[in-house]
């Protein structure tokens, strides 16, 4: 009798056991279910350095070569490169040399303009889409799409023949290209690094520095020696190297969030901070980029010889990689916001000072200045962004700015060439 109720007794504790074990995995499977809406922080550490880190930051450096260095390249002189068709005669105007750039099409026109402001610009519309999908998780497949429309591109530029063909070609098909990788790549560069983000997103930027400082003299000599469609292949060549190296190490650290809701999630624009931010960057993107796509037009056109006048594009990019490092340094120390806005005010003074530079050495100091002064606005324009709540969000956040961006940067300088 005793050992019937002994083992009922003990069957009612394994039941117990049993039940109280269940609830522990029930417990466990809830908080699993909860931890990927829960700040970055709660789920690890950023890592702010490590062999990760650095290997996915030189990818990012590469993109940021191959895309918005790409666009920022070249203001090309190319007499006698182009059949005499109608794409030559509609570019050579006033007795000026051919002007192409291969990824904007700085002409001498105004009906120009808007061929290189929708180059600067496409580079950052398509971030409102591209930004989201990275935050659910779409990153490889849109980057290497991107990638393979800006090597395409480039290898069909040079069977180009009307304007609608360069148009097409260098002024969407690479622009989108560009679009696509080098938004989103911004938003992984915030998942390795944190206390040091400033810092992360100017070497990244650097990267554009350098291709801008250096493609535009490779392709210079080049043209002498291989002519123009084996510049164009060679360019093409290397951007296969370094997209193809930045694929491989680029990659993202935090899990995909799936949003609740719709997947574009506008209670962003709540934060009146970010709305202000977004507002901000769309007024400074209308003049942020026009010393850089006229200078060497407007050199020409103060008597300065077109050989050197050739060479101010590279000199701003040459200055803009300290630039980019120094100003993420001292927006890591003393606030991105408060670097943004001292450097814009510089930006503003410099651009008002630019017509009255009509020397080589005065148009030089001013190339030096804006390229350094400038760089924070490429460099520190997606830290504030990336602040500005939690994970969940950062690529759609930073995608919404560069937006903006892009829609500022298509507008500003069609009409600042209409000004005499």
């Amino acid at each position: 009798m005793e050992s019937l109720i002994n083992s009922g007794k003990s069957s009612e504790r394994s039941e117990m056991g049993v039940s109280s074990i269940d609830k522990d995995f029930k417990e466990t499977e809830e908080v699993l279910q909860v931890l990927p809406c829960l700040p970055a922080e709660a789920l690890d550490d950023y890592p702010d350095g490590g062999f990760r880190a650095w290997l996915v930051l030189f990818g990012a450096f590469c993109i940021s070569f191959s895309s918005w260095g790409y666009i920022n390249s070249w203001g090309v002189s190319l007499p006698g490169v182009l059949p005499a068709n109608d794409i030559a005669r509609l570019f050579v105007v006033r007795n000026a040399c051919l002007l192409l750039s291969l990824s904007n099409l700085f002409l001498l026109t105004r009906t120009s303009a808007w061929i290189g402001s929708l180059q600067h610009s496409i580079i950052f519309l398509p971030g409102l889409i591209v930004g989201r999908l990275f935050d659910i998780g779409l990153f490889r497949i849109p980057c290497a799409t991107g990638s393979l429309l800006i090597v395409l591109a480039t290898f069909l530029v040079p069977l180009c023949r009307t304007l609608t063909h360069f148009l097409l070609c260098q002024g969407l098909a690479i622009g989108l290209g560009c679009g696509l990788v080098f938004p989103p790549t911004m938003a992984v560069v915030c998942h390795w690094w944190k206390r040091r983000r400033g810092f992360a997103l100017g070497v990244m930027t650097c990267g554009a520095a350098l291709s801008g400082t250096i493609i535009p003299i490779v392709v210079r000599q080049l043209l002498e020696v291989v002519g123009f469609a084996w510049t164009l292949r060679i360019i093409g060549f290397i951007l296969i190297l370094t997209l193809g190296v930045a694929n491989m190490c680029v990659a993202r650290r935090l899990p995909p969030i799936k949003p609740a809701g719709r997947i574009f999630n506008w209670s962003v624009f709540r934060n009146s901070a970010f709305s202000v931010y977004c507002a901000a960057h769309f007024v400074l993107s209308f003049g942020s980029f026009i010393v850089l796509i006229y200078i060497s037009s407007s050199a020409i056109s103060a008597g300065i010889s077109r050989n050197f006048a050739f060479y101010l594009v590279a000199i701003i990019n040459a200055s803009a990689s300290p630039g980019r490092v120094l100003c993420g340094l001292l927006g890591d120390r003393f606030g991105a916001m408060n670097v943004i806005i001292a450097t814009s005010v510089f930006v503003a003074a410099l651009t008002m000072i630019w017509p009255h530079c009509r020397s080589v050495a005065s148009i030089t100091l001013l190339s030096v200045f804006y390229g350094i002064i400038n760089a924070s606005y490429t460099a520190l324009s997606q830290v504030p962004s990336a602040a500005m709540g939690g994970p969940e969000d950062i690529g759609l956040r930073i995608g919404i700015v560069n937006t903006f961006i892009g829609i500022g940067t298509l507008c500003g300088p069609p009409p600042s060439r209409s000004v005499e």
